[in-house]
């Protein structure tokens, strides 16, 4: 199967020897690249290694601090982020301010709806592990050079941003599922 990545009207040869974007891809390159998304995960992840056992940090508790790197949230919003339940995400805050890395405040303008912000030495914490990923991801940059890390920024935004937006063709010869009529 090949998917259609840009519109006909921008369409130009998918020769990588003609040198223009590739229009269509197959399915083992599309394989490739949800492959290269998980490695390059992993590689992030074990880029905090050192600094997660010191700290005694899972990843969920790795990620909260990130996310949380310059900017407070409000807890569901944090969790939406992260896509953690409720549950996880309040057993995850709940460790994180035992240790005085984190706050939760009342907001200002929703008495029902709960902020959280890094403390100073959470926001130490959370700058340690970022630049572990950071330091990684650069290497990686200066390597593949600017164009490709303009195309990278590009795919992956769209990806996380634009996600309820690109839902998948149905598969060939698939047939929708009919709900079952149920009389009220």
């Amino acid at each position: 199967m090949t998917v259609n990545t840009l519109p006909n009207a921008f369409a130009r040869s998918s020769s990588p020897a003609a040198g223009g974007p590739r229009l269509y891809l197959r399915e083992d390159e599309l394989d490739l690249g949800v492959s290269l998304i998980f490695k390059a995960g992993d590689f992030l992840k074990a880029a905090t290694e050192e600094q997660r056992r010191q700290h005694a940090l899972t990843w969920a508790e790795v990620r909260c601090l990130c996310e949380l790197l310059g900017h407070p949230l409000p807890v569901l919003k944090l969790a939406a982020e992260l896509g953690l339940s409720k549950q996880v995400m309040l057993k995850t805050l709940d460790g994180l301010e035992a240790r005085a890395w984190l706050s939760r405040k009342e907001d200002k303008r929703d008495g029902r709806r709960k902020i959280v912000q890094l403390t100073g030495e959470g926001g130490a914490v959370a700058t340690e592990l970022a630049l572990a990923m950071r330091t990684r991801l650069a290497a990686a940059y200066r390597l593949a050079g600017s164009e490709a890390v303009a195309g990278c920024d590009k795919v992956l935004s769209t990806l996380t941003e634009s996600s309820a937006g690109l839902t998948p063709p149905p598969l060939a010869g698939a047939t929708p599922t009919s709900k079952p009529n149920r009389a009220p």
